[in-house]
């Protein structure tokens, strides 16, 4: 099949990680894909050039350039029509349906990445422009009850679709090390409002000595920063930036911990835990279906609560290394079980080869 992808954009992102694996393996499986970015590619270039795969960006930098976008767009497509068009995130969602009405006969679909996606005026976009979509998907179940139920999407034509993991990318070690003193753990994500991290911050604040590795970039840097001396933990928090090698990050840490407010998935808890890490997280909509709520994958707290979320970690951290280790490989089961990237795409190209028969 010829599948294009629309995204918003080609930044270091959980999403932008999703979309270029996918993309990958719809092409090791001789799948004909495109990418085409909204605005100019920022990250991945040099991943999808070795994988073969085409990249077109539409060259916005502003939102007054999309009637120019939506333009560009419709030149591509009609070059080289794709059997899919399918397109991830708000803004390549509503440029992806809007281009039906240039080319009516393009199967479109829409992925919402996130429970929240931005304002109400972008669920109204999603609204008025619903009919031009045949399939809307979410990345969790939380994510697909907040869109039909707020009738942002139709709940005939939505369904969750979760988030794939390369489980051989994500591994551990082959058996279990010590715990180092003091513990090490690992947050992964950009540094903005939806990650909270002043509650990960004041939750370290809180326990004696443990070390946290923060790895990511965004505009909150200055002020995370500001909130670490404050809180006395200059020698005890570390800001890496931006890392291409959260894998090997995985590999090296003793656990993993994520704060965010919301999510619709959490891509790097899943990798976490298929690299065989304890995980703590705050029930923030997707992280809770990936871990569960029954302790043996990983600790679930509630949102925004510093003190809940150091107990949880000091828990984790007072465990015997046998039992940690055991929750370590029950959680790289549970992400093999559920959400191994191979079977994602499975499910991706059965939805792909209905929809194009169906509106042949």
């Amino acid at each position: 099949m010829r599948i294009d992808y629309v995204i918003t954009g080609l930044d270091i992102g959980g999403a932008e990680f999703q979309v270029v694996a996918l993309l990958e393996r719809l092409v090791q499986r001789g799948h004909q894909v495109r990418l085409i970015s909204m605005t100019p590619p920022r990250a991945f270039s040099e991943r999808l050039a070795s994988a073969g795969i085409p990249v077109h960006s539409l060259d916005m930098t502003s939102g007054l350039q999309l009637p120019q976008a939506l333009w560009r767009l419709k030149t591509i497509l009609r070059q080289s029509p794709p059997d899919i068009l399918h397109g991830h995130m708000v803004h390549a969602n509503i440029i992806a349906r809007l281009a039906r009405l240039f080319i009516p006969g393009l199967n479109v679909i829409s992925t919402a990445h996130n429970t929240r996606e931005g304002g109400k005026l972008r669920d109204w976009a999603y609204r008025l422009t619903n009919p031009l979509s045949h399939l809307n998907t979410t990345i969790s179940a939380a994510a697909t009850r907040r869109f039909t139920e707020e009738k942002v999407f139709p709940i005939h034509n939505t369904q969750t679709i979760f988030n794939g993991i390369d489980t051989e990318k994500f591994h551990a070690n082959d058996a279990p090390t010590p715990p180092a003193k003091p513990f090490r753990w690992l947050a992964v994500g950009r540094l903005m409002e939806q990650k909270d991290y002043p509650t990960m911050l004041a939750a370290f604040g809180l326990l004696p000595d443990s070390r946290l590795l923060i790895a990511g970039q965004g505009p909150l840097l200055p002020q995370l920063q500001d909130q670490v001396s404050q809180l006395g933990l200059k020698d005890r928090v570390e800001f890496l930036g931006v890392r291409h090698d959260v894998d090997e990050l995985y590999r090296h840490v003793d656990g993993f911990v994520l704060s965010s407010e919301w999510e619709g998935y959490g891509l790097v808890v899943a990798e976490a835990m298929a690299s065989k890490l304890p995980v703590v997280v705050t029930d923030s909509g997707g992280p809770g279906e990936i871990v569960g709520n029954d302790g043996s994958a990983g600790l679930l707290v509630p949102i925004k609560d510093p003190q809940a979320l150091a107990n949880a970690l000091a828990a984790i951290e007072a465990m015997p290394l046998a039992s940690r280790y055991d929750m370590g490989c029950k959680a790289r089961e549970k992400i093999q079980k559920n959400f191994s990237l191979n079977q994602i795409v499975t499910q991706w190209e059965n939805i792909y080869t209905e929809l194009n028969k169906n509106n042949k």
